[in-house]
């Protein structure tokens, strides 16, 4: 099997088809939520590898698939997924894109690696940073109306909770105003399990996804559009 193939997917009477590239993974199995925790958990526990690495090499893989674009909006939660989020936002703005990023919650409550990218842009390009509230939530739809891409870097693969508050309020508005969505490894609000929405989610144009395909974006491709399953580093 090359490092690069694709699958063509029919999903329903309506002719929805989406595009499958695997980009140097060997394996079209899906991962499962239980089975994406436990993938990580061993690369880090048994092999050693630094989760700021792995958010790394996500990030990485992510701005090769988007470079493309010139101008981002890129919408983080405050968790591993809102890591890579900024690690991506960190390669765009070194790489000459125009980018604004919107960090929805408390940046005080984040994950440690989260923070450290945090940090790392906050001395590279502090100007892009925003934290999503209610006194600048039009200039949030204004960045999303006007950006070529949305990168959707809110929620992850663990999420078993209903979307709820802000973050509710900003999916709907991503959906509404953004033209074009990239979820980083799932769409935010997507229960990674069932395929089904907790309350809401992203309906992403495009997802990026790391290691294996998961299980939701087989069940219910309607939510994340074409997929690239890409290579991040975790050991098979």
């Amino acid at each position: 099997m090359p490092s690069d193939f694709e699958l063509e997917y029919e999903y329903d009477p309506e002719e929805f088809h989406r595009q499958v590239v695997y980009v140097d993974i060997h394996s079209p199995e899906a991962f499962s939520r239980e089975q994406a925790r436990n993938a990580d958990k061993r690369a880090m526990e048994f092999f050693g590898i630094p989760s700021i690495l792995l958010m790394e090499n996500a990030a990485m893989a992510v701005v090769q698939q988007i470079k493309e674009y010139s101008v981002f909006a890129i919408v983080c939660g405050t968790g591993s997924n809102g890591g890579d989020g900024l690690a991506i936002a960190r390669h765009l703005c070194i790489i000459g894109k125009d980018v604004r990023v919107y960090i929805v919650g408390d940046p005080r409550k984040a994950s440690d690696d989260f923070k450290t990218n945090l940090k790392i842009m906050s001395k590279l390009a502090p100007e892009v940073l925003n934290t999503v509230n209610d006194e600048n939530y039009e200039e949030f739809e204004s960045a999303l109306k006007g950006c070529e891409a949305c990168i959707d870097a809110i929620f992850g693969t663990g999420l078993n909770r209903p979307v709820e508050g802000m973050q509710k309020r900003v999916i709907d508005s991503m959906n509404k105003f953004a033209t074009h969505i990239v979820a980083v490894d799932i769409p935010s609000g997507l229960d990674c399990d069932t395929g089904e929405p907790l309350g809401v989610c992203v309906h992403a144009a495009r997802t990026i996804t790391f290691h294996r395909m998961k299980k939701a974006l087989d069940l219910s491709p309607k939510y994340g559009g074409d997929v690239a399953v890409s290579y991040v580093g975790i050991p098979n």
